[in-house]
């Protein structure tokens, strides 16, 4: 009786659009990311890197994770870095107007109007398959780029408990940058953006980053904050991934 109640509490609240869901703490459950975060990233003072840190919106949610994060947050647009500074997010957070990526130098990134579309690819000009296809390109800027490999050396940082991607579908190149990081199995979990609609010219492939990830022993937890073309399919989600011991 008690499953069968259950099953019609939880239809009933699907009917109106509801999804009751159960947690239990250690444990993921696919429907809140903080609880999960909590549950792959099991300490109170993880060492998170945020790339692509747009205007400090994963910084509060890694401080509304964990009681003390140690953060670096890389933002190359000058545009987005300086509301970074503006920001009081202590002592534990490190900003750097930095972009990562598969190799060391200078590149051109593009702001747009909508700061969270700016990347250093050009958005795709196709209506059909892009919303975002006619946003307003603001600026054009040189920024430098660096490696999560050489960064980390520099800094020497061994361990990497986090890492976060959302850098508008430049994430392989991101990832292809901390390649001895990966292969010493020095980054316990990503968070990371995959796009599935072709939102920007030569984005990469989402099927290549899940290969790419297993590849180097990470494993999908889930899908959150999930986005639909037209209502429909899925056009690009944030994806939650853990290294097993």
């Amino acid at each position: 009786m008690g499953t069968l109640l259950g099953h019609r509490i939880k239809s009933a609240f699907l009917s109106v659009g509801v999804v009751l869901a159960r947690q239990i703490q250690g444990r993921a459950a696919g429907y809140d990311l903080v609880h999960d975060l909590r549950a792959i990233v099991d300490m109170n003072s993880p060492v998170c890197f945020d790339v692509g840190a747009n205007k400090g919106q994963t910084i509060q949610l890694l401080q509304r994770c964990y009681a003390k994060p140690v953060i670096h947050a890389f933002e190359p647009s000058s545009i987005s870095y300086s509301s970074l500074v503006s920001q009081s997010f202590g002592s534990e957070v490190h900003l750097h107007q930095l972009a990562l990526g598969e190799h060391n130098g200078i590149a051109d990134f593009r702001n747009y109007k909508y700061s969270d579309l700016s990347s250093f690819l050009a958005v795709n000009p196709d209506k059909t398959e892009n919303v975002f296809a006619e946003v307003e390109l603001v600026s054009l800027e040189s920024v430098s780029v660096n490696t999560l490999d050489q960064f980390c050396a520099g800094q020497n940082i061994k361990q990497i408990d986090l890492l976060k991607i959302d850098t508008q579908g430049f994430e392989l190149p991101v990832l292809r940058g901390g390649m001895e990081l990966l292969k010493k199995q020095k980054i316990g979990a990503i968070l990371l953006e995959l796009n599935f609609s072709a939102l920007y010219e030569k984005q990469s492939d989402a099927l290549e980053i899940l290969l790419f990830l297993r590849d180097h022993g990470l494993r999908l937890v889930d899908y959150y904050e999930k986005e639909r073309l037209r209502g429909k399919e899925l056009s690009w989600t944030t994806a939650l991934f853990i290294r097993y011991p």
